[in-house]
């Protein structure tokens, strides 16, 4: 039933991220989520995502209509960038999405996740309507998207020089060193690679200055942007909703009817999500392994396995410690449906992150299905286990996860207790509902600032 005032005009809002269901992803699933609920309280809903199959007139548009939930996607494979200005900007792309928002008779937009659009499009879509963007993580201040280094070493700030490194390592054929065109995202002249790399930030921080409302899921998410240079006023906290209680409903009923625990069979731990340096699962084995638990503990990894901006040697040496420790496991990738089954199989969930998690949903269902998690100090994953049910621990810390890992598996009196604090009330993250309530407040400051 709409929760929309019937007197109230419908609203049309467009959504815009890279991808959407069945393309997988945090982001894609959130935006669905959100688009779904929105439908139910009378808004119209229009999306704009890529297609990315072969074969298709690049920049084409096809629409196509799921339930009330309006899908334009674009032909798009980033075959256009050829120097790091394109990944901000993308004049290509920024016609086509502002006649896409007038076509579609658009009231405001909610841009997600526009990677391949460039943030310009925020700017130009900034000068047609209200514009509301989610940072979703710090892709529009770091080309490669986590604040990582080259070497995997985290950074507070965005750093040019840092990141000119990187990018020169990753993709050598985007900065002027390695040929590419010695020109900004504003049209600028540069002198260099790092130069190239601070204008890249200059433009993303403008991007964003430019958005109506800007919204995150996390106060350590704000923070980054804050030690970037925007303002904190100008940032929203906004957590994400996640409906949970089907999901727990099915891996009760899953665990149930699995056959009990034999004495001295091992307990099992999963790593959910895509598999990347990032991500840390292959520290996280490591650490397992040089703990000699694998008769105690098994180590189930389930998740994509892409390489990491072409670099394919983080899964390699994963797999090939599967191959000296029995007992780790390495499953690939899973599918919604798939998640209560694992979930029902698995004692605990992990996260143990390296980078500034902006939310950390894995292990915020694994919790509300019951399952101990254990996180590193790692921007909002504390959050998870603030009210029990499992431990943060710090990051890159191999033998703090090797001694609490031990402890899970041997002590049988805190695993309890850990179990106890993963129920109830306290485990329930927020619903899509009460997510969507706070959206839809700001999507109405945002309309009430452009009449302004």
């Amino acid at each position: 039933m709409s929760r929309t005032d019937p007197t109230r005009p419908t609203r049309c809002i467009g959504l815009i991220g890279a991808g959407w269901p069945p393309s997988v992803g945090g982001v894609e699933s959130h935006m669905q989520d959100l688009a779904r609920d929105l439908v139910d309280r009378g808004w119209r809903v229009e999306v704009l995502c890529f297609d990315m199959g072969e074969g298709k007139e690049p920049y084409s548009m096809v629409r196509l209509e799921e339930g009330a939930i309006g899908i334009t996607r674009v032909a798009y494979r980033y075959g256009d960038q050829r120097k790091l200005a394109d990944l901000q900007r993308n004049p290509n792309l920024e016609g086509p999405v502002l006649g896409w928002a007038k076509e579609r008779g658009l009231d405001l937009v909610h841009l997600h996740h526009p990677t391949g659009f460039g943030t310009g499009i925020v700017r130009a879509l900034a000068g047609q309507l209200p514009t509301v963007m989610t940072l979703h993580d710090y892709w529009s201040i770091d080309p490669r998207g986590q604040m990582l280094d080259i070497d995997g070493r985290w950074h507070l700030v965005p750093d040019a020089a840092v990141w000119a490194r990187s990018i020169a390592s990753t993709w050598p054929h985007l900065v002027p060193s390695g040929g590419a065109e010695a020109v900004g995202p504003a049209g600028e002249a540069l002198t260099d690679d790092v130069d190239a790399a601070r204008a890249y930030i200059e433009f993303g921080l403008g991007s964003l200055r430019a958005a109506t409302r800007l919204v995150t899921p996390s106060a350590a998410a704000r923070e980054v942007f804050v030690r970037a240079g925007l303002e904190r006023d100008s940032i929203e906290v906004c957590e994400n909703g996640v409906e949970v209680d089907e999901l727990a409903d099915e891996v009760r009923r899953l665990a149930a009817a699995r056959p009990k625990r034999k004495a001295g069979e091992p307990l099992r731990l999963g790593v959910l999500g895509t598999v990347l340096p990032s991500k840390g699962a292959l520290e996280l084995a490591e650490a397992w392994a040089s703990g000699g638990l694998s008769g105690e503990l098994e180590v189930h990894v389930h998740g994509n396995q892409p390489s990491y901006h072409g670099d394919g040697r983080y899964v390699a040496r994963l797999l090939e410690l599967v191959e000296s420790h029995p007992g780790l496991h390495v499953h690939g990738p899973y599918t919604r449906d798939e998640l209560p089954g694992i979930l029902a199989g698995l004692d605990a969930v992990a996260a143990p992150s390296r980078w500034e998690e902006v939310y950390g949903l894995t292990v915020r269902e694994a919790k509300a299905a019951g399952r101990v998690v254990f996180v590193s100090k790692a921007g909002a994953l504390p959050d998870v286990v603030e009210s029990g049910g499992g431990l943060a621990i710090e990051r890159d810390s191999p033998g703090a996860w090797r001694r609490v890992l031990q402890l899970f598996a041997r002590d049988d009196a805190l695993r309890a207790r850990w179990l106890e604090g993963a129920s109830g009330e306290a485990a329930r993250p927020r619903t899509i509902a009460e997510m969507t309530d706070q959206l839809v407040a700001v999507y109405a400051d945002a309309e009430k600032r452009w009449q302004r």
